[in-house]
């Protein structure tokens, strides 16, 4: 677990407590509302609204100086330099809050994708394994237990039997990363000839129609949480 996954037991226990009144698209709208809220009230918090309010004023205005200018083009420098110096000094004053302010949504986005991600097949399934280097991957699902990934030599000699024991896309040695975003599956041991394990896993779909790409919850979840935050945005008057 990476120090970004600290907060999903929590989170995976309040989803399971869920579960049983509400159904995954409702409950991702709600993860969705909740992170938008959180982001949006540390921004407004963390960010100087009223210097930012002044500038949105002020470049309003330069527009329409700009829009209204019937001088020659080489007059209008002036008034459009000031236009972007102004944008500029908006973007470096929103900076730092919009980063520390996307911390609530990144933690429950890692969650939500081992969450509602990938998926074990039924047991007679088969599932495609690539490896890194010349080796191959064979899938093997009894049925009876955790399922594991077989790793063979060109020559069909076994060169390692990777139990897969979490749904996930990639098992791979472990690298610095991990230590913000951790793999649930566990790592490849370093001496190992091949760096990571490709699994070509289902993933969940949480709607029943629509092109396959947008039944996951990426876009349930990502949707709600454009609409909720614009709507916080004008509701709390936020810059």
């Amino acid at each position: 677990m990476g120090l970004l996954d600290m907060p999903s037991p929590v989170l995976s226990a309040l989803d399971n407590w869920l579960t049983p009144v509400l159904p995954s698209s409702a409950k991702l709208v709600l993860w969705a509302a909740l992170g938008a809220f959180l982001c949006m009230e540390l921004y407004r918090v963390l960010s100087p609204q009223k210097r930012i309010a002044e500038i949105k004023l002020a470049y309003a205005r330069t527009q329409q100086s700009v829009a209204d200018f019937e001088g020659e083009f080489q007059e209008a420098w002036p008034l459009l330099r000031r236009m972007l110096a102004l944008a500029l000094r908006r973007v470096a004053l929103v900076f730092p809050a919009t980063i520390a302010a996307s911390l609530p949504l990144l933690l429950v986005v890692i969650w939500l994708d081992s969450r509602y991600g990938d998926v074990y097949p039924p047991p007679d399934a088969s599932v495609g394994i690539k490896v890194s280097g010349d080796f191959k991957g064979r899938w093997v699902n009894l049925g009876n237990g955790v399922p594991h990934a077989q790793i063979v030599d060109r020559a069909g000699a076994a060169i390692a039997d990777v139990p897969v024991t979490q749904a996930v896309s990639v098992i791979q040695k472990w690298r610095w990363w991990n230590v913000l975003i951790g793999n649930p599956a566990g790592y490849l041991p370093d001496d190992l000839p091949f760096d990571r394990i490709d699994l070509g896993l289902p993933r969940q779909q949480v709607l029943a129609v629509g092109p396959a790409w947008l039944r996951g919850w990426e876009g349930i979840f990502f949707a709600a949480t454009i609409l909720v935050a614009l709507m916080l945005k004008s509701v709390r008057g936020i810059a």
